[in-house]
């Protein structure tokens, strides 16, 4: 994800020292789109509203922070998620669904300018770790670059276009080519 500039009023707060960090989070599930953020209660910021888990949710660490032109990933899990649930939960995993994080500054009780964008992605495999009565569940993210290494799949003939476009009939002519015996010089 580019690195963007911090917010002014964001900057002159962390110049201070009076600040607390907090994250704020977004996933796309199947039947929602869920945001969360570091504290307590509710929050409201740029349109959405973020539900509070507090001690409950833990962000891992990812790269990309040096400059460099990497396939890294991060993680997020959230702890004390009730037993009884865990099919449910599963279930609405979206793998490739989109999340975002942001860091922000607290102070006086309100957010401090706008925060700034940690990571931007999609969701890759659960992670469950089981507990007694309740389980965490942890999700790898991978940036959209990660796409890049992975095959594509597609074979480039007139019945795999025919597939993705019906209509289309740029391809009836490539496998032709492979028949064609061309002198040369």
């Amino acid at each position: 994800m580019p690195r963007a500039n911090y917010d002014a009023t964001m900057a002159a707060a962390i110049a201070t020292g009076q600040w607390m960090p907090i994250c704020l989070a977004s996933f796309a599930f199947k039947s929602q789109t869920a945001n969360c953020w570091s504290g307590p209660g509710s929050l409201v910021w740029n349109g959405m509203t973020f539900l509070g888990i507090g001690s409950l949710g833990k962000i891992g660490s990812f790269g990309g922070g040096d400059g460099s032109v990497v396939a890294d990933g991060a993680s997020v899990s959230l702890s004390g998620i009730d037993a009884t649930l865990l099919g449910e939960t599963l279930a609405d995993i979206q793998i490739g669904g989109a999340a975002t994080l942001w860091l922000g500054a607290w102070a006086d009780g309100a957010i401090v300018g706008t925060p700034y964008p940690l990571f931007a992605g999609g969701v890759d495999q659960p992670v469950i770790m089981p507990g007694t009565e309740t389980f965490d569940i942890a999700l790898r993210l991978e940036t959209r670059m990660k796409q890049l290494a992975r095959a594509t799949c597609r074979r480039y003939t007139a019945a795999d276009q025919r597939f993705y476009y019906p209509d289309d009939t740029a391809f009836n002519y490539v496998e032709l080519q492979n028949d064609i015996a061309l002198l040369w010089g």
